[in-house]
């Protein structure tokens, strides 16, 4: 096992400190609790948590002056800026135990083992386990040949461009003639929202959400959605599962990409990064104040954001039955925690499962969950 390699090299009868609160760290924990007990855990060091982490006390890392006659070693359960943490372990001279990549992706996955097999069951066609099982191997062995090979047949997409088929991402088992009224959560420039008038041709309204619309919009774009698509509308707030006002992490050299601080995204920070705040609603709260009709299809696609707005929707989802096409790459979590969330909100009510996937790499995935009575085959579009 990948931590056997790692814990082995901290001596006997040690006195440790876990540096990094989190999934890695909390994974070492369990390992040495089941198979070291001559070392003993004294603290956790976290410079963003606080409190007690499964059981013991997290120190903030000013603390470390403090806390370092108590300790023989820190077991580093993070590689962001170790670099910059050695330099400071050996000012205290303090020893350390690095962790290798290998590790800390495995202690990342390993729970997700048993998740992933569990979601590849709640599909019924063939062709959707072996796509779910294909990306699941792209997150676990980062082996992109056989995703690469599957786009580029199925929707013409490969690294050298196209690299989306917007006809597809979002459309691909929907049964467009039932649609009236579309929630879209993740506008980004609303390119989508000419699909929506091609496809649906019995759209009565578009209600489309996003914070940052100012910001990502295209003039033209937003001149033509005006003057051909009157059914749109734009309504300047994050869908989450209730109201409230959030720090929103703004990606200048990424815009599209942009997210909710703690959102379930995975994000590496960058120095040109802006914190802001932004207002969130859910779609069950907002039809409620708005006294809306029934909710025909729901699209997601909000970085990070996705479990929360679909708790946000319950109501919606089970009353109104609408078609859902619902991103889930944007992390391990989001893959494997939304899928069996749906799939368990679902039980007895009727829906199928179908899976499509847009990028060469490993973004772009999107969950379809449509009522069986309106369930139609693939359409070529």
């Amino acid at each position: 096992m990948q931590e056997e390699q790692l814990i082995n090299q901290i001596p006997q009868n040690s006195k440790i400190a876990i540096y990094g609160a989190g999934t890695v760290g909390k994974e070492l924990h369990k390992y040495i609790e089941k198979n070291r007990n001559d070392i003993k855990i004294i603290c956790y060091i976290d410079n963003t948590a606080q409190g007690d982490f499964e059981g013991i006390k997290i120190y903030n890392l000013k603390s470390i002056n403090e806390i370092k006659e108590d300790i023989d070693l820190i077991l580093m359960s993070v590689r962001t800026k170790n670099h910059e943490l050695v330099e400071l372990f050996s000012f205290f001279n303090i020893p350390y135990l690095l962790i290798s990549q290998e590790t800390e992706k495995y202690c990342r996955i390993k729970n997700y083992l048993a998740d992933i097999q569990k979601v590849s069951e709640i599909f019924e066609r063939g062709e959707d386990k072996a796509l779910y099982n294909m990306v699941s191997e792209l997150w676990l062995a980062k082996k992109p040949d056989k995703l690469r090979e599957y786009v580029m047949e199925k929707s013409g997409i490969s690294i050298y461009g196209p690299i989306r088929n917007y006809h597809k991402q979002y459309f691909e088992y929907i049964n467009y003639d039932a649609i009236k009224t579309v929630i879209d959560g993740g506008v980004c420039n609303a390119i989508q929202f000419f699909n929506y008038k091609k496809f649906f041709k019995n759209l009565k309204a578009i209600y489309g959400f996003d914070p940052m619309y100012e910001t990502f919009k295209n003039d033209a774009y937003d001149y033509l959605i005006k003057k051909e698509i009157p059914e749109a509308k734009i309504i300047y707030r994050g869908l989450w599962d209730k109201e409230e006002e959030l720090n929103f992490i703004e990606t200048p050299h990424n815009r599209a990409g942009s997210y909710v601080q703690n959102s379930s995204a995975i994000r590496t920070s960058k120095d040109t990064d802006i914190i802001l705040k932004i207002k969130t609603t859910s779609i069950d709260i907002f039809k409620k104040q708005n006294n809306l009709p029934k909710t025909d299809f729901i699209k997601m696609d909000i970085e990070g954001s996705e479990q929360k707005a679909l708790l946000g929707a319950q109501n919606t989802i089970l009353n109104d039955r609408p078609q859902l096409a619902i991103s889930i790459y944007h992390s391990l979590d989001d893959f494997t925690k939304i899928p069996i969330y749906l799939s368990n909100l679902l039980k007895d009510k009727n829906y199928s499962f179908r899976l499509g996937h847009y990028s060469p790499k490993i973004h772009e995935t999107v969950l379809y969950a449509i009522p069986e009575e309106i369930l139609k085959e693939e359409k070529d579009v």
